[in-house]
């Protein structure tokens, strides 16, 4: 009756001895990454939906201290695209991205608020600096994090675990700097941001991550 005691001693033990932060690439990955913009139009309420297709940047994701959470998100402003031709032009103009001067959007995460567990999920709030256009902006996005062990081998042959992030908010465009002169154009203020963001590590955790050993 006490032949798996060893191994159950071990598993406590390690439980009880905070891991260091696991570090997420998400270049290696960025092309099952994507940051979508979506714009509302002021007359007939349609939407014109456009995206960023490559996501680099990476996180370094603290389970048991989730405020210790940092990272960067990167964009190249010049590769967003737009279904609707004369909003992918004047996405990429002086006014809006001015992307040809200023090709790099980033967001760098200060950490992680409120987290809390729903079953295998991690809801918290990523508290961050976005820059754009050589400016800096405080950001605040709702998120869904769902942690993977052992997984990556099957996307890409590399031995370590995923980190899959999910989240949506709302942006001021005015206030970004983005085409702020709104009175005569179609396109509302409010810019919809999507997010879905697949981090890869190097290494595998010794357990999954969950309430049990989380911030106590």
């Amino acid at each position: 009756m006490f032949a798996n005691f060893p191994k159950v001693l071990v598993c406590l033990v390690s439980a009880s001895t905070p891991i260091a932060a696991m570090n997420f690439e998400f270049a290696p990955l960025g092309k099952s990454s994507k940051v979508e913009i979506y714009l509302s139009t002021a007359f007939g309420g349609g939407t014109i939906k456009g995206a960023f297709p490559k996501v680099g940047g990476e996180i370094d994701f603290w389970v048991e201290n989730l405020d210790s959470s940092q990272g960067k998100v990167l964009l190249d402003a010049r590769s967003l695209h737009f279904g609707h031709y004369k909003v992918a032009g004047d996405a990429h103009s002086m006014e809006w991205l001015d992307s040809g001067t200023f090709p790099e959007i980033s967001f760098e995460l200060n950490g992680l608020k409120n987290g809390r567990w729903d079953g295998k999920r991690l809801l918290a709030i990523a508290e961050g600096t976005l820059k754009i256009k050589n400016r800096s902006y405080p950001l605040a996005m709702p998120l869904t994090l769902r942690y993977l062990r052992n997984e990556r081998r099957k996307r890409d042959g590399v031995r370590g675990d995923l980190l899959i992030l999910t989240g949506e908010t709302s942006i001021s465009r005015s206030k970004l700097g983005i085409n702020p002169n709104s009175m005569l154009d179609a396109v509302t203020d409010a810019l919809t941001v999507k997010v879905s963001l697949l981090g890869g590590s190097n290494r595998v955790r010794p357990f999954l991550p969950s309430a049990l050993f989380g911030p106590r």
